[in-house]
């Protein structure tokens, strides 16, 4: 018993036994420096921090096809409360990987880092991610969240490859400095959400309501904030100090769908504070993000969307009642007919306020500050 329950911490030797003995234990559950490889989810439960120190590294064993961090009641019914985790990397191996039903045993691996579902009081802070297979964080059905200094160090080598992705129904939120190239979006609020494979597929609905997300920054992120209602009503929302190169949006409000024909519905959105731009198409580009985009998407992705997405994106169909963009300023360096603010055909919003957006062209002719192919029943814009 005492060989099964040592932890051996080299990254060779499987610490999965080891590591959830100590989790289950509950409490404060310190993990110190080494290299610890588990082979299966480790499970949290209610009133628990998982403290890593700086150095130490949680690694996904190769066709492990799991998720790496998860709560007790994921899957279930009921509710979990009062569960940290802090510090430390955890490195996704995605290389290694492969979604889907893989093990019998294991639930369907949608390529998680952590998966979070039925939660009250959660707290994520000072974490690196490491190569995930789709997602590092997701949050979803959850109540008076906090996630926090958060950094993603990403191969580029997956689509789908979101940073803090959460789903509806969720309210009370706090997202805050959060730092690193996804290949997907760096921060998605999705009151609706499905995952579709062909074998399995999960359906989520809900409202998200009362979030403050604040410091983002990626040189060639994806996409920097995305926010998507299709059914469900997103309100209250606040985005701030947005910073870095995007090659694609820096926010976008989207419904991608998802549900065809449902309502689509954001109303009290406050983007304060953008300061992006568009990402060079050439060398001295690391070609990961090039390889990112066009070996998944298509050959010429990459320089096509840095060529024509927007800064901020009221995408096709999208509706809702107040929205407040102040504060955006843009030095594009790239070569682009991107716009500043693009609202495409059939978008509906009651209001809209557009307060001190500026943009500079440096290297090609500038464009319209703000395209605008919807209909706005008042649109003010403020110098």
């Amino acid at each position: 018993m005492e060989n099964e329950l040592r932890l051996y911490a080299d990254g060779a030797h499987d610490d999965t036994k080891a590591l959830q003995a100590l989790l289950d234990q509950r409490g404060l559950v310190t993990v110190p420096d080494g290299r610890y490889l588990i082979s299966s989810a480790l499970v949290l439960h209610d009133d628990t921090c998982l403290h890593l120190s700086h150095n130490a590294v949680i690694c996904l064993a190769d066709d492990a096809c799991c998720y790496m961090l998860t709560n007790d009641r994921c899957y279930k019914e009921g509710r979990n409360h009062h569960i940290t985790v802090e510090g430390g990397t955890w490195y996704g191996n995605n290389a290694h990987q492969r979604r889907g039903k893989i093990h019998p045993e294991k639930p369907y691996y949608w390529g998680m880092i952590m998966r979070f579902q039925g939660m009250e009081d959660l707290t994520v802070r000072d974490v690196t991610y490491k190569d995930p297979e789709s997602y590092a964080l997701l949050i979803m059905d959850a109540d008076r969240f906090t996630v926090e200094n958060i950094t993603f160090d990403f191969n580029m080598l997956r689509p789908n490859m979101d940073g803090v992705h959460v789903q509806g129904p969720s309210f009370n939120g706090y997202i805050r400095n959060i730092k690193g190239a996804t290949n997907d979006d760096l921060v998605a609020l999705n009151c609706d959400d499905r995952l579709d494979d062909g074998e399995e597929r999960m359906n989520t609905k809900g409202d998200i309501e009362n979030m403050t997300v604040d410091g983002l920054y990626a040189d060639n992120g994806y996409t920097a904030v995305r926010l998507l209602s299709c059914g469900s009503k997103m309100r209250n929302v606040v985005i701030r100090n947005v910073f870095g190169t995007y090659r694609l949006y820096g926010v976008s409000f989207t419904h991608h769908n998802i549900f065809p024909g449902a309502p689509v519905w954001f109303d009290g959105i406050q983007v304060d504070g953008v300061y992006c731009s568009k990402p060079p198409q050439d060398p001295p580009v690391d070609p990961k993000f090039i390889r990112g985009m066009d070996d998944i998407y298509g050959e010429g992705s990459h320089d096509a969307h840095v060529q024509h997405a927007p800064i901020v994106w009221f995408a096709k169909g999208v509706a809702g009642g107040n929205v407040r963009i102040s504060n955006v300023h843009r030095i594009e360096k790239a070569v682009t007919q991107a716009h500043t603010v693009q609202i495409d055909e059939d978008v509906h919003f009651e209001r809209l306020v557009l307060d001190n957006v500026t943009q500079r062209f440096e290297n090609c002719p500038a464009m319209p500050l703000v395209l605008n192919n919807g209909q706005v029943d008042e649109l003010i814009t403020l110098p």
